[in-house]
């Protein structure tokens, strides 16, 4: 099958590859250019897990009292620790550097850490490295979890690289493959919400060593913890204190930022369960929460079918659908769904649609800082949309490459 692109004009043929290099360009200076701003803002959330890591070993590394008082004794930028206390044992060695030091450290780090994701998603999807490093790079969300002292490039190395464990599992009936997936799986746990969508793919493809080596990680895990937190045995009590304390706060303060369905809903000033609604339940949440409940259920079928890469993709977009918490870093975790996407458009010679498409979607990550001024950011509409563009519904049909087209690589 030919899969050379058919010779357009217009407006249609005005995303030519001089061009696509020119806003490429554009847009890795637009995205990276606030690091120069980072220092002077004390490295935004970065302070939670350096203020974290000082109180490791201690039953008040979840607390949101002595984080906040800490900071704020410092002078560090004001924001509580929302994981899990064998997550700030990484930052431990941080904690040791002065701050500013630390800060710079955790940016390199981060950004080092988006790199290999970068590079992982290429061998994974059979993208060039290349294009997989420049669109990684380009992609505003991803940046911004490097820039805002946020984690998000980690939890995406974790996730493809049990990707990777799994598809090695699968194909080749490795079980240390799917052991090591598993203990993987249980590592990314320190965000449920990372997790979670991951596990609901290994059930649905029923790896159950996999799973059942999840249970045995999270057992550790909690235990590890336990012992990060001073030994206290209740310290997930601590933590979801802590989070339905800052809920609230966190929603008004950082609201406009949200991009799952429930967090947006949650914005509606009228509560289905009363002013005082439990955390991640607030406004019109639980009908978010529902709708989005529906998508993944209607995605069930195609994700027990797809090829492993690319349910992996859809996993992490339905977790972002229903995340009671997911403001704009969060969609890094879309970098994998548009490594498919490139992927299904190179199958079919790159058309002016695709094309299109892409500019659309990077176009909306770049101005997401402008959902400040207005309250509300565009990101929702491709966390929204994604999942239609990778099962391939209604209009987006054309989004499934053809069968007898070879993949890249």
């Amino acid at each position: 099958m030919d899969s050379a692109p058919r010779e357009v004009h217009g407006w249609r043929a005005a995303w030519t590859p001089r061009r696509i290099r020119l806003w490429v360009v554009m847009a890795l200076i637009a995205v990276w250019l606030p690091a120069l701003g980072v220092p002077f803002r004390g490295f935004l959330d970065f302070s939670a897990f350096y203020v974290a890591a000082q109180f490791a070993f201690t039953p008040d590394v979840v607390r949101l009292d002595p984080i906040v008082l800490a900071q704020d004794a410092a002078g560090l930028p004001i924001s509580p620790y929302l994981y899990t206390p064998l997550f700030a044992l990484l930052f431990v060695p941080l904690s040791w550097l002065p701050y500013q030091l630390a800060g710079l450290v955790n940016l390199a780090l981060m950004f080092g850490a988006l790199l290999v994701a970068s590079i992982l998603i290429a061998r994974l999807y059979g993208l060039s490295r290349r294009i997989a490093i420049v669109s990684a790079l380009a992609w505003s969300p991803a940046a911004a979890s490097v820039l805002s002292g946020q984690n998000a490039s980690f939890g995406l190395v974790l996730v493809v690289v049990i990707g990777i464990l799994m598809l090695w599992a699968e194909s080749m009936a490795s079980p240390r493959s799917a052991i090591a997936a598993g203990l993987t799986l249980s590592l990314l746990a320190y965000k449920p919400q990372f997790a979670l969508p991951v596990v609901g793919l290994a059930l649905l493809r029923e790896r159950w060593l996999v799973v059942a080596t999840v249970i045995v990680g999270l057992i550790g895990h909690y235990l590890l913890a336990a012992a990060v937190a001073g030994g206290n045995l209740a310290w997930p009590v601590d933590w979801l204190t802590t989070l339905t304390r800052y809920s609230a706060v966190d929603l008004e303060t950082n609201g406009w930022q949200a991009i799952s369905l429930p967090a947006l809903l949650a914005r509606v000033p009228i509560s289905l369960l009363g002013e005082n609604a439990p955390a991640g339940l607030q406004g019109l949440a639980p009908v978010g929460y529902a709708l989005a409940t529906l998508v993944i259920v209607l995605c069930v079928p195609a994700m027990r079918r797809m090829p492993l890469p690319r349910a992996l993709a859809l996993a992490a977009c339905l977790g972002l659908l229903i995340m009671p918490h997911a403001w704009v870093y969060n969609a890094t975790l879309l970098l994998p769904a548009l490594a498919v996407l490139a992927v299904d458009a190179w199958r079919r010679g790159w058309p002016w649609q695709d094309r299109w498409l892409f500019a659309a979607i990077y176009a909306i990550g770049l101005v997401w800082p402008l959902g400040r001024l207005v309250g509300v950011t565009l990101l929702p509409i491709i966390v929204i949309a994604m999942p239609a563009l990778l099962v391939g519904w209604g209009p987006f049909r054309r989004s499934q490459p053809a069968a007898d087209v070879p993949a890249p690589g």
